[in-house]
């Protein structure tokens, strides 16, 4: 059917469509960008939305379009800051089981040694801030935990660990292991250092309890 003088055809409707969605996606990614950004230089306290608005080139009503409030926007920035981390700490596809045990529990410290945000945060009123960052973690407890498994359970298949392994206990404490020095990583405490030497120490640990052959860290 022809398009009279005046219409608007439906291929035209969705392209609009499509182009405003396109353009508000990107002005909410400009938000979370401008958010991180600002909650990693100047901690929660200070980061003010009509900041986080200014640096992201919107109108503060525009931002609330989005988030309800400063503390939903900053859930969300948490949250996009674990999915970063896990996606971190993701074994690749060429490491072995042993390799990615290792690998995954440094990728983890590492993530959070160099991340500006996490440390940001602990500067004001850290036991609130680290009740935030547990919640926004809470959810990746359990998949975590799977994952180590599987991977001791190839490892075990492979040879490259014990076949004696009590294999959920085992993951249960790598994992704990991984979030606890993890933790020291952006925490900042003296009580608990962040030495590169307790990391190397930790993971040697880790590969002699799984029996996985022994190695130094410079090999």
């Amino acid at each position: 059917m022809p398009v009279l003088s005046g219409e608007i055809s439906i291929p035209s409707q969705r392209a609009a469509i499509g182009r405003r969605q396109e353009q508000s996606e990107g002005r909410r990614r400009r938000v979370l960008d401008a958010a991180q950004e600002c909650l990693g230089e100047l901690g929660y306290a200070r980061a003010t939305v009509t900041e986080i608005a200014r640096r992201a080139g919107v109108s503060n009503g525009l931002l609330y379009q989005f988030f309800r409030n400063k503390e939903h926007l900053f859930a969300r920035v948490l949250e996009e800051v674990v999915r970063d981390w896990v996606r971190e700490m993701l074994p690749r596809d060429e490491e072995s089981a042993s390799e990615a045990l290792e690998f995954m529990f440094r990728r983890s410290v590492d993530f959070c040694r160099t991340h500006p945000l996490l440390p940001a945060l602990l500067r004001q009123d850290p036991e609130l801030q680290l009740s935030r960052i547990q919640v926004a973690a809470g959810d990746r407890v359990q998949p975590h935990r799977d994952l180590v498994a599987r991977l001791l359970d190839r490892g075990i298949e492979a040879g490259e660990f014990r076949p004696d392994l009590d294999v959920p206990a085992t993951a249960d404490i790598l994992c704990q292991l991984q979030s606890d020095y993890s933790g020291r990583a952006y925490r900042n405490d003296d009580r608990f250092p962040d030495d590169p030497r307790i990391i190397d120490a930790a993971v040697q640990l880790i590969r002699a309890a799984v029996g996985a052959e022994t190695r130094r860290p410079s090999d």
